[in-house]
């Protein structure tokens, strides 16, 4: 007897490996194809360091770059080194304050293929100061996010 439910628990034990292994793979498989779907989503673009600065200046290059900001500050950029933009890739800045989104940036789409140049989204100041907190900023690329930084203003 002690022998048969040694079986039947070895049986139910390799039954449930084969579960569990069989369901990683097809959640691995999802996760690869995602990841395959993202890459040609997004494979109009190739960025280098996205930063966030006080100013711009030529070619909307960063100036002042830092990741904390006066309240008075009167407009806060985060700007993106692209080696590479595709004709037609679309691009918006989406900014959060204290993990709540706060606004996104308008939509643009390159109108050519850009090279070693940078792209620029800004935050306006429309009142006397700013919320302090701790802010961020997500860079999308053809409605993907791409891009995260955290900043904060005081």
């Amino acid at each position: 007897m002690h022998s048969k439910r040694h079986t039947v628990s070895t049986v139910v034990m390799v039954v449930l490996i084969l579960m569990v292994t069989s369901g990683c793979g097809r959640f691995g498989g999802a996760a690869r194809e995602r990841a395959n779907d993202n890459a040609a989503i997004t494979e109009g673009i190739d960025l280098g360091r996205v930063v966030m600065a006080e100013g711009i200046g030529a070619d909307n290059a960063p100036v002042g770059e830092t990741d904390t900001f006066n309240d008075t500050q009167d407009y806060i950029y985060m700007v993106a080194e692209a080696d590479y933009i595709a004709s037609g890739t679309t691009l918006f800045a989406r900014w959060y304050r204290d993990g709540e989104p706060i606004e996104d940036s308008s939509e643009i789409t390159a109108n050519q293929n850009y090279e070693n140049t940078y792209i620029e989204f800004h935050l306006e100041n429309l009142q006397d100061r700013m919320e302090t907190g701790d802010y961020s900023v997500q860079l999308f690329a053809n409605g993907n996010p791409i891009e995260e930084v955290a900043f904060t203003v005081e």
